[in-house]
């Protein structure tokens, strides 16, 4: 029987993530922490589902908690690591690092002091990659990772995140997964880890493909990983790739993009959405791991009216 913690249970896929292991049967208990008050989505899950409001980023705070008496009672013996932290830049490691490196690096080498703790899935983005030239980049997870991302520093910390767990995957005792996923979509359309669509800069006469999964997906992937007796990387995507103006609003017209095509040169490409053309191959996952999307996403309408829809395929 699984005993799991989790941190930043307080997030969407957080909240997804409850839902799925409350209803295994293989889970016994869970246990959230989360830089916010306890979420009232809980309320439903309360009988196998605990929660702590915790600054994972603080040394002081983690090491408290794994010597509190309810870490003692809760007892996990696996632990699921969300990105979702708040990036305050006022609190920062030596080196300018943003907070998911601390955090995620002080949380495995306390689950390495523990023995109870068997299990370490660790949630990645696949914007951790570095794509080659061209629009259609369609890596594995052998793929170089994009250590030139010095301009972003949240993609920066991906990858340091990244490379933190995968220095532990050969740790004789715990197993640990990594899962990079692709945009993460919410039921609500919402995008969550995607920079190409958190920003309205247009990379003129580039437009990045992206490989798209539904929150919900991404739990059950982590759920899976969860039971897998094996340490591996694992790429997460659904089946659909979308191009970016096919997943944004569009704020600008065709005139004008046509008028500031003509005047910029291609050299001039936004270097920044360069990096962003991801296609995710999942053969891995799938024949391994055993994961295949039990969703779709759908872009309806167009222009201002358009919506992102997350639906159960058929």
């Amino acid at each position: 029987m699984r005993r799991v913690l989790v941190t930043h249970l307080d997030s969407v896929v957080g909240r997804r993530l409850t839902k799925a292991l409350y209803h295994d049967p293989d889970v016994e208990l869970v246990l959230g922490l989360g830089t916010g008050p306890r979420p009232s989505f809980l309320d439903a899950y309360e009988e196998k589902c605990a929660y702590q409001q915790l600054d994972l980023a603080k040394a002081r705070h983690l090491n408290e908690f794994f010597q509190s008496e309810r870490y003692q009672r809760a007892r996990p013996n696996a632990v699921i690591h969300l990105p979702f932290g708040a990036v305050r830049n006022g609190e920062r490691i030596p080196g300018n690092v943003p907070t998911l490196v601390s955090e995620t690096r002080r949380l495995i080498e306390e689950c390495k002091k523990r023995k109870s703790i068997e299990r370490f899935v660790y949630l990645s983005t696949g914007f951790v990659y570095r794509p080659e030239p061209g629009n259609g980049n369609f890596v594995g997870e052998d793929h170089l990772l994009g250590f030139d991302a010095a301009d972003d520093s949240r993609v920066r910390a991906w990858i340091d995140a990244d490379l933190i767990c995968q220095s532990e995957l050969n740790h004789s005792r715990m197993k640990l997964i990594i899962l990079r996923s692709a945009t993460i979509v919410t039921e609500s359309g919402e995008f969550i880890n995607s920079p190409p669509l958190e920003t309205d800069r247009v990379a003129i006469g580039y437009d990045p493909l992206l490989s798209v999964v539904a929150d919900r997906d991404v739990a059950r992937a982590l759920l899976l990983s969860l039971h897998r007796s094996q340490s591996g990387i694992f790429n997460i995507a659904g089946r659909e790739v979308f191009s970016r103006t096919d997943l944004r609003v569009p704020t600008w017209s065709a005139t004008t993009r046509a008028l500031i095509s003509q005047a910029v040169s291609r050299r001039r490409r936004d270097q920044a959405l360069q990096r962003y053309g991801i296609v995710l191959n999942t053969h891995r996952a799938e024949s391994e791991l055993g994961f295949e999307p039990l969703y779709r996403v759908e872009v309806r309408h167009t222009g201002t009216a358009r919506r992102i829809d997350t639906v159960r395929a058929r």
